[in-house]
């Protein structure tokens, strides 16, 4: 009988007509009390609030689950800018102390201080996929990647790039690739995060401009916030981790892998 379970098959999500969000366990049948695991989408504070509610029914009737939030919400604001910024991922650290809880290839060391799969482990999923068969150039898009890069790339070929970006705007204003060709190698970025995609098209005009191969985008996290069509027009495979109740129909462009099959293979840091 399975113990990992999804937040949605858990628990029935209601909302008050003045909007405040209620949160009620499906059923009383005997399959809820093997729950060990279970995965949820969190990317608000409200999300938070409903994982932190339903923990609390489960420990009320006795019992005590791992949770698998992957996306970790507000870990890429992991700095206060100035005086007058606010600082969410320290309120959602404080809010999950008292879960049981891993994340998913957290995006600095401030969120990487929860359990948690780390890149590596990412990687083997992508390896199994088939993505690193034609041993690509490893493309590190920025210096804030090149950690968690080396501990995972054994001895692959490997380039840096950089990108500029205002922290006060989130604007993007210039990428660099540490190469001048790249004589038509196959090359890959690997990276935890990837939004708009704004910052990986950027990055394919330069590698382009370098004479690279074939271009593979793999991330963690594949918000995909503005659809996949022009990263689908620009690199020949996209691939990105999925929760586990999502339709893979959803993201026809991209090849997706549930992130309960890094829950199951993957080891926790």
């Amino acid at each position: 009988m399975s113990t990992y379970f999804t937040l949605d098959q858990v628990t029935e999500q209601l909302r008050y007509p003045a909007g405040e969000g209620h949160v009620r366990l499906r059923s009383e049948h005997i399959e809820l009390f093997n729950i060990r695991t279970i995965e949820a989408t969190a990317t608000s504070f409200n999300d938070l609030g409903t994982v932190i509610t339903t923990d609390r029914i489960l420990r009320r009737l006795g019992r005590r689950v791992e949770w698998f939030l992957p996306y970790f919400p507000f870990a890429r604001h992991d700095r206060r800018n100035d005086a007058l910024d606010g600082f969410e991922l320290g309120l959602a650290l404080e809010m999950v102390a008292e879960l049981d809880l891993v994340i998913a290839d957290p995006h600095s060391d401030v969120a990487g201080q929860l359990r948690h799969f780390d890149q590596a482990s990412v990687v083997d999923r992508f390896i199994h996929a088939g993505l690193f068969d034609t041993n690509p150039t490893v493309i590190i898009p920025d210096a804030g990647a090149t950690k968690k890069a080396y501990a995972w790339l054994d001895g692959r070929p490997v380039v840096q790039a950089l990108k500029h970006r205002d922290p006060a705007t989130g604007r993007l204003s210039g990428f660099n690739v540490l190469t001048d060709d790249l004589h038509g190698r196959p090359c890959i970025i690997v990276d935890d995060i990837c939004d708009g995609g704004g910052t990986f098209l950027g990055l394919a005009n330069q590698l382009k401009a370098a004479n690279a191969g074939p271009l593979t985008l793999a991330v963690t996290h594949g918000l995909f916030t503005k659809g996949t069509t022009q990263l689908a027009e620009t690199f020949s495979t996209l691939a990105c981790l999925t929760p586990s109740q999502a339709d893979p129909d959803d993201l026809p462009d991209v090849t997706t892998i549930p992130f309960r099959d890094l829950y199951t293979k993957g080891s926790i840091t």
